[in-house]
């Protein structure tokens, strides 16, 4: 009997899920970098008038 979960269906089926997750994490922390990016020039704009 064979239990580890290398092998067989069950472990497949994880393996494919801990891989949509890891590539939904990636894409989650692309789109806070650009956010935070954008954010970041945004505001030095609105500030800079207020500057000088």
């Amino acid at each position: 009997m064979n239990l580890s979960p290398a092998f067989g269906i069950i472990g497949i089926l994880y393996a494919v899920f801990m891989f949509a997750v890891a590539v939904l994490a990636v894409y989650a922390l692309v789109l806070v970098v650009i956010f935070l990016r954008l954010r970041i020039a945004e505001l030095k704009r609105a500030a800079r008038p207020q500057d000088s």
